[in-house]
This record gives C-alpha cells, structure tokens and sequence, in this order.
C-alpha cells in the first residue's frame, strides 16, 4: 500500500496540477500525468505478460492468407458485391500486423524506446477490431465447403484464444482469479490506494481553505504570499491541514514532511522557508491552546 510521503507528495502534484493546468478537463487526466512512474511499472509488466502469451501468433497468422486463398472462390459466391473479400484480405493484414505489432513492442520495451507505450494501446485497440471483424466473417465462413470452413474456424479460435489474453492483460482487474495477473492488480490496487488517499487529503483540504490560508498568512506576517509558488503554497496548505486538523499525525512528523516536500520540488531556500513558517505556525497553536 501507499506510503504517507507518496500520498503527500501525490496530493502536493494534484494540487499544483489542479491550480495551473489551463487545458485539462478532469482529475482522470491530471491523474495520468501525475501516476505516471507506477502507470509505466504497469505496462511494463502487461508487455511482459504479452511476451509470454503471444508465443506463436505469428506463425498463426502467417497461416491465414494462405487458407484463404483456398477459399477465393467461396467468398466470391457467398458475397458478389466483393465486401467480404476485402474483409477477409483487411483481416488477413491487420492479423499479420498485429502479431508484428507484439513481436516489435516486447524489443521496444527491452530498449526502452519510448513509443512502447503508445504502441501497447495500439496493440490493445487493433485487437478489438480483429475480434470483431472475425465475429462478423463467421457467417461467411459457414457457408464455404466442410474442409475449408473447418481449416478457417481453427485459425479463428486459435486467434480468438490469444485475443482473450490481451483483453485479460487490458483489463486484469476483470480476471481477478488469474494468477498470472495478480502481480498487475497488485499494482492497479496501490495506484488505487494512491489515488483515494491523496484526493480525501485534497478534499479535507478544500474545505478548510479559509481558516488554513489565514494561518498561514498570520504566520508569515509582513510576508507576501503571492511571491510564493504554487507548489510551495500546496505544501504549505497541506501541512497546515495536517497540523490544525489531523491529530493522529504528530506536528513533528508533518513538519518534517512538508520540509523535505519542500526540498525535493523547489529546493533549499523553500525548504529553510517551510519549515521557519510551519514551525512559528505550530508555536502559535502551542500558545493559543
């Protein structure tokens, strides 16, 4: 599960996001940027799986031309208006480029080139459509001869079986009794967890905002806070909610924390400035107490 310092430093990011992203709509895709580092962990562990369970697609999809080359004749008298043959010749190349697709995303990983990603989702998409595009050829394949139908519903079903495991590896979540997954909805339950925590923090937060930016201004006294950075300010904001309102957190603890938050995104100059207004906000609630 999330560490206190990663939920912090998940809300601080949120924070900050929230008050200078000018072009994203949601928390969903502030979210993505923000999870990225276990996000990439994820599908990198969903490429690993892949390599795995996508042995030997290939050499099931360089059988199908070939199949359906037999079957030229019977296509052509199950559908005269030639739709169905460029179905069959679509599915026949986008099967190939599919398992071409695998094959290269496995060594784009291992190189850590940076289109992987990207290509992942393709794979994962360009799936879909073969699925379909199949489901919707079986009517047609039911009406060529015995042999010929029989040799391309077994490629079919081969194809089906390995476009089952991708849509597994897309969403694990819904094959939570897969063993093979359980790594990858480990991962998914701690992104979760992440995720949860530092929006109840954010939540906590906004609703406190007034007493917590008049703390902080009668704290900094003479200070202008408008010269402080959006970072700065969510770290100062957060701390001071743990300070005033969370008392299961020692004031010690949230100081140290806001510090070496402070330290990471900003540096040492807001670090010795955290810490000198966090600590003179603590000796006042001392004192008024």
């Amino acid at each position: 599960m999330p560490t206190r310092r990663q939920i912090r430093e998940a809300a601080v990011q949120l924070f900050y996001a929230r008050a200078s992203s000018q072009t994203v709509d949601s928390d969903d895709e502030l979210w993505e940027l923000i999870n990225d580092r276990p996000a990439l962990a994820f599908d990198r562990s969903r490429v690993k799986v892949l390599g795995h369970w996508m042995g030997g697609r290939s050499a099931v999809a360089a059988k199908l031309p070939n199949a359906l080359s037999q079957c030229i004749a019977s296509i052509t008298v199950a559908d005269s208006t030639g739709k169905a043959g460029r179905d069959f010749n679509a599915l026949a190349t986008g099967e190939s480029d599919l398992a071409e697709k695998l094959e290269n995303l496995v060594i784009l990983t291992k190189n850590d080139t940076g289109a992987w990603r990207r290509s992942l989702h393709e794979c994962f998409e360009l799936s879909r459509k073969m699925q379909n595009l199949r489901l919707e050829l079986t009517a047609i394949v039911a009406t060529f001869p015995p042999l010929q139908a029989e040799a391309i519903d077994q490629l079919f079903k081969k194809l089906d079986l390995y476009d089952e495991r991708l849509e597994k590896v897309r969403s694990p979540e819904r094959h939570a009794d897969q063993r093979e997954l359980s790594h990858l909805n480990k991962t998914l339950t701690e992104m979760r967890a992440l995720r949860d925590e530092a929006l109840h923090i954010i939540e906590s937060v906004g609703k406190n905002l007034k007493p917590l930016n008049e703390t902080i201004e009668a704290a900094a006294e003479n200070y202008d806070l408008s010269r402080l950075s959006r970072v700065d300010l969510s770290i100062l904001r957060l701390a001071t909610w743990e300070i005033l309102f969370a008392e299961d957190i020692p004031t010690k603890v949230s100081i140290n924390e806001a510090v070496e938050l402070a330290r990471s995104f900003s540096g040492e100059d807001s670090a010795a400035f955290v810490n000198g207004l966090l600590d003179k906000i603590s000796r006042d609630r001392k004192a008024s107490s």
